[in-house]
């Protein structure tokens, strides 16, 4: 995503107040557009209910593929420049804060425990450039039992895959992943956990449930993992009604070709739903993109 000259500059001028303007302009301007995205994709998913205080979003560093992009463990509708954080796929290691060169390694705020999920799937997946970790309550039924699989209902969630979204259940998982003498309190703190969690993926599915905790997005782009995320939350609500509806019946599905084409089809539909949600967003009166600082969003992105 091409940024003009002028509106780097007034980028340039909204992070004067935290640090010299000079160190901005260091920034490749993929990076701040990238950036841009990250925000808005914090702050719309909260504005969607697909995360609330917790979950989290992440994009791999567009100019460096061994580097991904996340805030710091923060509310996501509280995101703002100055949480967003350059790590290592590597252990998720910290390197600094994105927008402030001072402050790198350990002095930057402390990150979400559960970053390995991010990190182990950037690993194992090098076409991936997004990752969702989200709690979303909806599709939490569909976590807890897998006598009826969560499958794509509608057209506009052909990420959740024509075999239905498989489960990570971290009480199968062996003791040399999750010894006895580790927290078991479902989060992935560790690149173990992560590992697991990210080998647990299967075909065509862009999505892990995560029983009793939620659930894991991948894509192929950021806003591609925001428009997975809310629409799999609608397919699970439409799922559970079709099944209160037809008295416990195995719902239709969309089959493989249906799956396939409307994967397709999706792909051209979201840059029109990122441009009314940012829009929402905007004019919510909570959330603060003070890269984008009000402009419309670019009509192609991450």
């Amino acid at each position: 995503m091409h940024i003009a000259p002028q509106k780097y500059f007034l980028v340039g001028i909204v992070f004067s107040v935290f640090q010299p303007l000079a160190s901005c302009q260091e920034l490749s301007a993929s990076v701040t557009s990238a950036s841009i995205d990250l925000l808005d994709a914090s702050h719309i998913l909260h504005f969607l209910d697909v995360v609330d205080a917790f979950g989290h979003v992440s994009l791999r560093n567009p100019v460096n593929s061994s580097q991904f992009l996340m805030t710091f463990a923060i509310a996501p509708a509280q995101a703002t420049s100055q949480s967003i954080v350059t790590y290592e796929i590597e252990n998720a290691t910290t390197i600094g804060l994105t927008f402030n060169s001072s402050v790198v390694g350990a002095a930057v705020p402390t990150g979400f425990a559960e970053r390995f999920i991010h990190s182990e799937i950037y690993k194992k997946f090098p076409n991936v450039l997004a990752v969702l970790h989200s709690h979303t309550q909806e599709i939490l039924p569909f976590a807890n039992q897998a006598s009826v699989p969560l499958v794509a209902e509608m057209h506009t969630a052909p990420s959740i895959g024509s075999e239905g979204a498989p489960i990570f259940d971290i009480r199968t998982l062996p003791k040399s992943v999750l010894p006895d003498d580790q927290i078991h309190d479902l989060l992935i703190r560790n690149e173990a956990l992560g590992d697991a969690l990210a080998q647990t993926f299967i075909g065509d599915s862009q999505v892990v449930l995560m029983r009793g905790h939620g659930m894991a997005v991948r894509a192929s782009s950021l806003r591609e993992v925001v428009f997975s995320g809310f629409y799999i939350k609608q397919d699970a609500t439409v799922q559970l009604q079709s099944i209160l509806l037809g008295g416990g019946k195995k719902p239709k599905a969309l089959d493989q070709r249906e799956v396939t084409d409307t994967a397709t089809t999706a792909k051209t539909l979201v840059g029109r739903a990122w441009s009314l949600w940012a829009q929402q967003v905007d004019n919510a009166g909570l959330y603060v993109n003070d890269l984008r600082n009000g402009a419309p969003p670019s009509p192609t992105g991450f």
